[in-house]
């Protein structure tokens, strides 16, 4: 739980029991740098001394220098005969501050440490403040001491008077004469001082340089040791003067007159990441089962690999724990992680993409389907994902790919829950519908309709308005509320409606992408809802009386994979809802139905999925009769681009061996080369997917 509450407020650990990294070991080691220990003839510590060394502790911001620091402090205060003090420079403005705060930073850890006994070094300490503030008027002393040549006495002149009534006026000494004082009342107390700067590299660039100067001027002082903790890129450019390399050089060589051993904080690797993430995620509560597909693993790698510090990671679950609440059970979590880093890395990347999403999604509406057919058929290359959301996506063009795959880099697989689903893209950058979705009223009243004829005449009217896609949207949000006596009239009107009543695809069609939306929708509200489950199987029996292909197959198809009972795997991924019995019984009910549906040539004719020949396909039942008769379909223009428009349209990849399993490659590739004019089809979508199909028949593999 501290590490959880340290993630939710984006803070520096404070504990052992928070560290996640493993780094104590880390930390004891850095104690022995700053740290002697004096022993006795018997080996029995009898006191601590510090090295006196200046030493720097690097790393780029958020990798956990402050949690580091901490966890010192931690260390040191729990060993006797060390005085910890920890200044921090952001909490202060300008340089008299940052005087003031370092001394008084210094009195505080003597106090704390040494108690009643830190009288006599507290007094010393005033002392030491104050012989510099009378030799050169605050701060602007240390400058000069330094080799600032008086150039900043007289800005600060007007100081002086305040830091003096600041501090205990001391006897007539120089700052030399005092500082040796101070050495050997430290060494006389047996006790090691050690100084923690932290956050040297959030201050201002002239607050830098005074700190700097600061470290440098007491930096020599017997008795005390420093650990400074900086971004050395950021605090080089600070030192540094002129501009480029001379910047660089110039602030390297003034670094190295200060801090005499830089130690880097080693970067997170990749086990850091996934220990942090997986305890982060955990600590709030959320499941997220370990990567079952491809893509999954794909994504979580790489996002993996690109997490570079512990700030990364609680910003990235900051995120994913808000956003997956809101879209749980509805889009992959993976995919919800990898939206997540890329608007926690680049928030202004979620407008892009809300301004571009047609353009991103694997189902986009046929406008934009028309679109990629022409260029695609002018030879025009495809825009690529930087092209359509502009530099900022630069950074993250690999992480953009893996969640759109049509740029190329992701599966194509597609449970219904990816984010290249234009309605879960929709969801994620809403959570929920946009503005102009359909009214729940219109919902309802499709709803009541008790006549499955009239509700299939309406829900055809809506796919040619283009809006049966968002009906489904709100059907998903409103499933729970709608009564179930409308449900054996709807879904079935529903797979009806969203068949071709002719043979053949003459064009590109959002109904083979609704009907996997829709038997998503069924999936999901009953694995929200076990009583949702009794339903489910109910409506399955009424489907199947209805002669559906295309949600019962789908749905069947995710319980056999669920239970292992394909021949891609013998391991079940889970999220059933039927059981193992029953998964097998509606398989063995469903086998014939299905063959009988592609032997008759009606599941290449009329049904916008594949879904049936899949699960035939996936179950060692696709037969050779069954392969023969199905190529033997694929004799003609028209059913040949039908095929290629439900096997491999833009988006989806098929390899030339996957195929042969379906059919017999080299009869379908004779064919299509011996086809008269015309040799293409006038629609440019399908011709499209018939040029991709083409190419898998010659032995390419698609993507």
């Amino acid at each position: 739980m501290l590490y959880l509450e340290a993630a939710r407020q984006d803070r520096p650990i404070e504990s052992e029991r928070e560290d996640r990294l493993d780094r104590i070991p880390f930390v004891e080691n850095l104690a022995r740098a700053l740290v002697i220990e004096e022993l006795d003839d018997n080996n029995k510590v009898i006191g601590r001394r510090s090295t006196g060394y200046v030493v720097g502790l690097t790393g780029q911001w958020g990798l956990g220098k402050s949690s580091v620091l901490n966890l010192l402090a931690r260390h040191l205060e729990a060993t006797e005969h060390v005085v910890v003090a920890t200044f921090n420079p952001w909490l202060f403005s300008g340089r008299d501050e940052l005087v003031s705060g370092f001394f008084n930073a210094l009195r505080g850890g003597l106090g704390r440490s040494l108690g009643e006994k830190a009288g006599d070094l507290m007094q010393q300490v005033d002392r030491y403040w104050g012989a510099i503030d009378l030799a050169g008027k605050g701060a602007a002393a240390m400058i000069d001491l330094v080799g600032g040549a008086g150039a900043a006495t007289a800005v600060w002149k007007s100081q002086a008077l305040g830091l003096r009534d600041a501090v205990v006026m001391p006897k007539v000494l120089t700052p030399d004469e005092e500082r040796v004082v101070l050495e050997r009342k430290i060494a006389e107390a047996d006790c090691a001082v050690v100084v923690l700067i932290d956050e040297l590299d959030r201050v201002e660039d002239e607050e830098v340089r005074a700190v700097a100067r600061l470290v440098k001027a007491i930096g020599d002082i017997k008795g005390v040791s420093y650990l400074v903790a900086y971004d050395p890129v950021r605090v080089v450019q600070a030192l540094g003067r002129g501009e480029g390399d001379e910047r660089r050089r110039s602030g390297e060589s003034y670094l190295e007159k200060i801090i005499q051993h830089p130690i880097p904080l080693r970067p997170l690797f990749s086990e850091d990441a996934h220990a942090l993430l997986n305890s982060a995620i955990s600590g709030y509560g959320i499941p997220l089962e370990p990567p079952r597909s491809e893509s999954q693993r794909a994504l979580f790698n790489h996002i993996i690999n690109a997490i570079k510090t512990p700030r990364e990671v609680k910003r990235l679950v900051g995120a994913f724990t808000v956003l997956e609440r809101a879209v749980s059970g509805e889009i992959c979590p993976y995919d919800v992680l990898g939206y997540c880093w890329i608007i926690s890395k680049s928030p202004g990347l979620r407008d892009k993409i809300a301004d571009h999403l047609d353009a991103l999604v694997n189902d986009p509406p046929e406008v934009e389907m028309s679109k990629r057919a022409a260029r695609s058929m002018n030879n025009e290359s495809d825009l690529g994902v930087v092209d359509i959301l502009g530099s900022a996506a630069e950074p993250h063009e690999k992480t953009l790919k893996l969640l759109f795959p049509r740029f190329g880099e992701g599966s194509a697989e597609d449970n219904g829950d990816k984010l290249s689903r234009r309605r879960n893209l929709v969801r994620m950058l809403y959570l929920g519908n946009p503005p102009g979705a359909i009214r729940r009223a219109d919902i309802e009243a499709l709803w009541n309709i008790g006549d499955v004829t009239e509700l299939e005449r309406a829900l055809r009217t809506l796919m040619e308005e283009g809006k049966l896609a968002a009906a489904i949207d709100r059907i998903d949000d409103l499933l729970h509320l709608l009564p179930e006596r409308g449900e054996k009239v709807f879904w079935p009107a529903m797979s009806s409606a969203l068949r071709r009543k002719t043979d053949w695809a003459s064009g590109p069609a959002m109904s083979g992408s609704i009907a996997d939306d829709a038997a998503a929708v069924l999936y999901r509200s009953a694995t929200r809802d076990t009583q949702k489950r009794k339903r489910l199987k109910s409506l399955i029996h009424s489907l199947i009386r209805k002669q559906d292909l295309l949600l019962v197959p789908w749905i069947l198809r995710k319980n056999l994979f669920a239970h292992g009972l394909t021949y891609h795997s013998k391991t079940g991924r889970g999220g059933e809802i039927l059981t193992l019995e029953e998964t097998k019984d509606l398989l063995a009910r469903e086998v014939p139905r299905y063959q009988q549906a592609v032997i008759s040539g009606v599941a290449l004719k009329r049904v916008p999925t594949l879904e049936a020949v899949y699960v035939l396909a996936n179950t060692e039942h696709w037969t050779p009769e069954i392969r023969s008769a199905f190529t033997d379909q694929l004799d003609s223009l028209e059913a040949i681009a039908t095929f290629a428009a439900l096997k491999v349209p833009p988006g989806y990849g098929v390899d030339p061996t996957s195929l042969n399993k379906l059919i017999d490659t080299d009869a379908v590739f004779t064919t299509l080369e011996k086809l008269g004019e015309p040799r293409e089809p006038a629609d440019p979508w399908l011709a499209e997917c018939l040029q991709r199909l083409r190419n898998v028949l010659r032995g390419e593999t698609v993507f």
